[in-house]
């Protein structure tokens, strides 16, 4: 199957290397686990090293060095994934993916000032969950006829239908905004509740999407993002994003996240 592992992108990782990301093909139905290993090669042939430990159901990896480049140096990358079944490789990709060098270590340095003042001023250290939108089934909540999730509160998808149904954490630091009250409808429709929301400022790395969920390290509090807007970009590559939360009551099964699978 070609373009099993696909949209692998190269952004900043203001800690010191290089961040990559990664998609899997839906059409790939391979059982769990998936294996990930994030590898390099002095050409787009190889030989191939592996950089990264072994990524298992995860779908992103950072590296904790700064890696220093040499102008004459030529790098490729790509992600290996590994199941039960087969092996599959993505296309080789370059390094810095859509930005030169100078762009890229221009948005490296933005994001870089932006961590230190959350760190420093209002800043809130926490963690970031993404919820899956591909990945291998989680068939314990699953109909096995029609596909459609009937168990929203399973521990291993969270009624997303993948396995695992959000994959991190991610630590970032986030600046909230003062909290407000926002009226929305109970799940089953039979009232209102008031929980609280917030706007929310991080770089954009990773970039957030709607559904994602984060954790203040601090109280445990868990927020659901509701909406993502880049306020900032350079050839498209998120800098800044500035998103919308909502605080989840404390009965959510999402409050399990993390607990189970770490336990």
């Amino acid at each position: 199957m070609q373009d099993v592992v696909q949209r692998v992108q190269i952004v900043p990782n203001y800690a010191g290397g290089f961040l990559f990301s990664w998609e899997v093909s839906l059409a790939l139905l391979d059982a769990a686990p998936w294996s990930f290993l994030v590898q390099e090669a002095p050409t787009d042939r190889g030989p191939w090293t592996s950089i990264s430990p072994a990524l298992v159901g995860q779908y992103m990896w950072a590296e904790r060095h700064n890696r220093v480049i040499n102008k004459d140096m030529v790098l490729w990358f790509r992600v290996q994934l590994t199941t039960p079944s087969d092996t599959y490789a993505s296309v080789p990709i370059a390094p810095y993916g859509a930005l030169g060098k100078r762009e890229y270590l221009l948005v490296r340095d933005i994001m870089r000032r932006e961590t230190l003042q959350a760190a420093t001023l209002a800043g809130t250290l926490g963690t970031l969950w993404i919820r899956s939108t591909f990945g291998p089934k989680c068939y314990a909540s699953l109909d096995p006829i029609t596909g459609d999730v009937t168990k929203t509160d399973c521990d291993v998808c969270y009624g997303t239908g993948r396995n695992p149904g959000y994959h991190g954490p991610y630590h970032l630091w986030f600046t909230f905004s003062p909290a407000q009250k926002d009226e929305q409808m109970t799940e089953d429709g039979t009232g209102t509740r008031q929980p609280y929301s917030h706007t929310v400022r991080a770089i954009g790395s990773p970039y957030i999407k709607d559904s994602d969920v984060l954790v203040d390290q601090t109280s445990q509090k868990r927020y659901y993002v509701d909406a993502v807007a880049v306020e900032t970009e350079i050839r498209r590559v998120p800098i800044v994003q500035v998103l919308t939360v909502h605080e989840v009551p404390v009965s959510d099964p999402i409050y399990r996240l993390g607990s189970v699978q770490n336990a």
